[in-house]
């Protein structure tokens, strides 16, 4: 059985991060999708908060974390801290992704648990900030 991650900022697969580029190494890329929720531009990355309506949709991608499951996610999980250092304002949860090409799937995903200011909502849901033209 496979273990998913889905990432909407730093981490995304066309971020030119360092961070990006390993969990590429590390895992599979399984394709574009969006959970519910709203993106708001925290400066150097992106925070996902709880959606407010049903409209509320961030885009990201979706990774198969393969057999080193445990490894990867202590990589990002040690990523997300350096990041935002404790108290961390992210967790880590399980949640339902809607793939691109159609279908859902359950993915980890990290949630922005921190103060946001609403003027820093970004409407399209998707962080572009660091990435490569599509």
């Amino acid at each position: 059985m496979s273990t998913y991650l889905f990432v909407y900022g730093t981490l995304k697969r066309r971020s030119r991060h360092p961070m990006a580029r390993q969990l590429a190494q590390a895992a599979r890329h399984v394709g574009a999708g969006s959970i519910a929720g709203r993106l708001y531009d925290l400066g150097r990355f992106p925070g996902l908060k709880e959606p407010r309506t049903n409209l509320d949709r961030v885009q990201g991608d979706v990774y198969d974390l393969g057999p080193d499951v445990e490894a990867t996610l202590a990589t990002m999980d040690a990523y997300e801290i350096a990041e935002s250092p404790p108290p961390t304002p992210y967790e880590r949860l399980m949640e339902t992704v809607t793939l691109d090409t159609g279908g859902t799937l359950m993915a980890w995903v990290y949630w922005y648990r921190g103060m946001i200011r609403e003027e820093c909502f970004i409407a399209t849901g998707s962080y572009e900030d660091n990435c490569d033209p599509a």
